[in-house]
């Protein structure tokens, strides 16, 4: 028994006995309608709108049966490789529209000829051999049974359905629960790369293969979320939008719906029900969805009724009239509603609808360039700027009093200084990828550990050196391991300090001057500071009577092996991850702070340089060598008194600076260069600052401030204590860019 009403016949029934008793002229009428109508459909279809195509089959089929009475040998011949057609259209074994336009443009000419009593002699060979010789193929399930050693219902007599659509079913909830998996775990890996197009098709495909036989098979409720998931997707391979989190956690409630709904029909196969689809309602995640979609493209075609005013065929009047019929039968089009009342006909309805494709989307055009080349373009451009400054600092050209060069050279200045911005500002990308990929790791962290993690994240649209993003990923992962398994409680724990439930993650990044800031913050336990010297005492980190301020404390949990879990677990506890995290920060020029309140929770604070190509720095002089101080590290300079030298034994030579005593490092000796100032009072001092931690660099002089292009020192020198790089100064002589925490490190030895 079927069921009522199927969406077209599985197999295809005549009615030609019927029509013969019908008068000429009517059936001519009827024909003719249904050919505008027809005609009307093909030239808007969309070559994925299943559900307007399973219209088109129903019309198609009507227009079968009607044809048959014509005894003409011709027409039922096109009509079938049509309906044939469409079916393929349907099942997306092929997407080219322009044979089924063809074949309905053929059918008209046909049945003019016939209307019009033409001499006949039309050869239907060539549009069917355009339209696949689907004539001749039977409607998909139209003569299929099913095998007697795959029985789809041990009890088929229970089943309103024939043994026919019991297997079609059946193929279909298996095929389909087939698909809904490979969506998963596509899902996953588009979680790590939002914007991989491969991705995004995969995860289109089965949705649209879904949508298409759920379709012709006549269960609305599948289809239409499936429909639905896959506009959003569509919208996603445009380009309209890039995924995030948000569409993913949808689209994965789309398919646990739809894996419902499929299990519904299966289970419902051998029963009596008429709603094989179980009644769930899917209308509120529908609304989710197409509100999502809505929200994150930008820029529409012009609506319909627009265009038909704007052209004249309609008045304003007649558009408002007829969208106030539309909100009491939604699923009536428009054009539709106009048509049957008589204020437009189809022509207009038609030229509007082709002027309403035709209308792009305004989007902002972007470009896919090779990295390698974009990476040449900031090296050449540095050279640009390199060779502009040593033009400036020439001492022949330096000596000219010519207005005109000066203002050549100036303007010299500005093109190569908005160049070097330009060219840089490409090398920045949002760092919202690598905070998306966070999302998926909560997820899987929450689950294994019982805990309700919440996490927040904002300035994900903040832009870094794509280099940077790159190098962030790990660190941040060890980061938010360790906040939901060490920081976080479980919920008893929660509960009994008055705390919510739900642990929170907050993932922050946000520009401060020169540098980007990134901040992981939980609201959990916070650090144990006796435990944590409790700990370094045992792997002899720290003397027994040392004393330390808090910050010194934290800095403990970043050596290597320390760990204060009482257990290790499958996320952490071996005590590598804050020590891979230092070395990963600190591998960027950066660093990173810990603060953290008992009973509140801790916040990490990552502080990174915007780009890896150029640095600000201060240019000294030790000597005859140039080195640049990275400016982020500077705190102060000064010229010390001798009173406020001293000499400290154990600990090597001090400097009273503002009330405090800071340890003095001669750049001199620390890279045996022969210095100028033998006594501290002889030369300058820089303050210096790494980690909370003060030094005093010893040096001779400071020659100015300068944006240099940072280079590689090469293999043989790139483990060099106290050096980050090289730069080419404006007098073609290399100078060296001083590392912070190398010196400091020197220092202490």
């Amino acid at each position: 028994m079927r069921r009522n009403p199927p969406p077209f016949p599985f197999s295809r029934r005549g009615n030609a006995e019927a029509q013969k008793n019908v008068m000429e002229p009517d059936l001519f009428k009827r024909i003719n309608a249904s050919l505008e109508d027809i005609s009307l459909q093909v030239v808007t279809l969309e070559a994925e709108d299943i559900p307007a195509m399973g219209v088109l089959l129903n019309a198609i089929s009507l227009l079968e049966e009607n044809g048959a009475a014509l005894q003409d040998p011709v027409f039922p011949q096109i009509t079938a490789g049509l309906k044939g057609y469409c079916e393929k259209l349907v099942l997306c074994e092929t997407a080219e529209m322009a044979p089924l336009e063809k074949g309905i443009c053929a059918l008209q000419s046909h049945f003019r000829s016939l209307a019009s009593d033409s001499p006949q002699g039309t050869d239907p060979s060539e549009v069917l051999a355009l339209l696949g010789a689907a004539a001749a193929q039977p409607a998909a399930g139209g003569d299929r049974e099913a095998t007697p050693d795959e029985p789809v219902c041990p009890d088929p007599g229970k089943s309103r359905l024939s043994p026919e659509d019991l297997q079609i079913l059946s193929d279909f909830t298996v095929e389909s629960m087939e698909n809904l998996d490979t969506i998963e775990l596509s899902l996953m890996a588009l979680e790590q790369d939002p914007e991989d197009v491969n991705t995004i098709n995969a995860i289109f495909r089965p949705f649209h293969t879904i949508k298409g036989v759920s379709g012709f098979l006549n269960l609305q409720t599948i289809n239409r979320l499936a429909h639905s998931t896959e506009n959003l997707l569509d919208s996603a391979r445009k380009g309209d939008f890039v995924i995030h989190n948000e569409i993913i956690d949808i689209i994965l409630e789309s398919v646990d719906t739809l894996k419902k709904l499929i299990g519904n029909v299966k289970d419902n196969l051998c029963s009596d029900k008429a709603d094989l689809e179980g009644g769930l309602d899917v209308d509120p995640l529908i609304v989710r969805i197409e509100g999502l979609n809505a929200h994150a493209t930008s820029g529409t075609a012009k609506p319909l009724g627009e265009i038909l005013v704007a052209s004249g065929a309609i008045k304003k009047a007649d558009v408002e009239h007829a969208l106030e019929k539309q909100k009491s039968a939604p699923g009536i089009k428009l054009g539709e509603i106009l048509m049957d009342e008589g204020v437009v006909g189809s022509q207009e309805i038609i030229s509007g609808l082709q002027q309403q494709k035709k209308e792009k989307r305004v989007v902002e055009l972007q470009v896919k360039v090779d990295t390698h080349k974009l990476d040449n373009l900031v090296d050449l451009t540095g050279e640009l700027v390199i060779s502009q400054s040593m033009l400036r600092q020439n001492y022949q050209l330096r000596g000219l009093s010519d207005h005109a060069f000066d203002k050549n050279l100036n303007q010299l200045s500005q093109i190569v200084s908005g160049l070097q911005k330009i060219s840089m500002s490409m090398r920045m990308v949002p760092i919202k990828s690598t905070f998306q990929k966070m999302v998926r790791l909560v997820r899987d962290l929450s689950r294994s550990s019982g805990k309700k993690v919440d996490l927040k994240m904002s300035g994900e649209d903040t832009e870094i050196d794509r280099n940077v993003v790159d190098e962030l990923y790990e660190p941040l992962v060890h980061m938010i391991r360790n906040a939901a398994d060490h920081g976080l409680e479980n919920p008893g724990e929660r509960r009994a300090s008055g705390k919510d439930e739900t642990g929170t993650i907050a993932l922050r990044a946000y520009h401060q001057g020169g540098n980007i800031i990134i901040e992981i913050e939980d609201d959990g336990q916070g650090l144990d500071t006796q435990r944590i010297l409790k700990k370094a005492l045992a792997l002899n980190l720290i003397a027994p009577d040392a004393k330390l301020s808090q910050p010194e404390i934290f800095e403990l949990i970043f050596h290597p092996g320390f760990s204060t879990a009482k257990a290790v677990t499958a996320v952490s506890g071996r005590g590598v991850g804050m020590d891979v995290v230092k070395k990963g920060i600190e591998k960027l020029r950066g660093h990173v702070d810990v603060r953290s309140v008992a009973g509140r929770g801790t916040t990490v604070v990552i502080s990174l340089p915007l780009t890896l190509a150029i640095i600000d720095g201060m240019v000294v002089r030790v000597g005859r060598e140039k080195y640049i101080l990275p400016t982020m590290a500077i705190v102060e300079s000064f010229r010390p008194k001798k009173e406020d030298c001293f000499t400290v034994e154990g600990k090597g030579e001090i400097i009273l600076s503002r009330g405090q005593l800071i340890p003095l490092i001669r750049l001199g000796e620390v890279f045996h260069v022969a210095s100028e100032a033998r006594h501290p009072w002889d030369g300058l001092v820089v303050a210096v600052e790494h980690k909370n931690e003060r030094k005093a660099l010893l040096l001779d002089e400071l020659v100015g401030k300068e944006e240099v292009v940072i280079k590689n020192l090469g293999g043989y020198l790139k483990n060099v204590k106290g050096l980050a790089g090289g730069a080419i100064m404006g007098d073609g002589k290399v100078g060296l860019i001083l590392d912070m925490a190398g010196l400091f490190e020197i220092a202490l030895q």
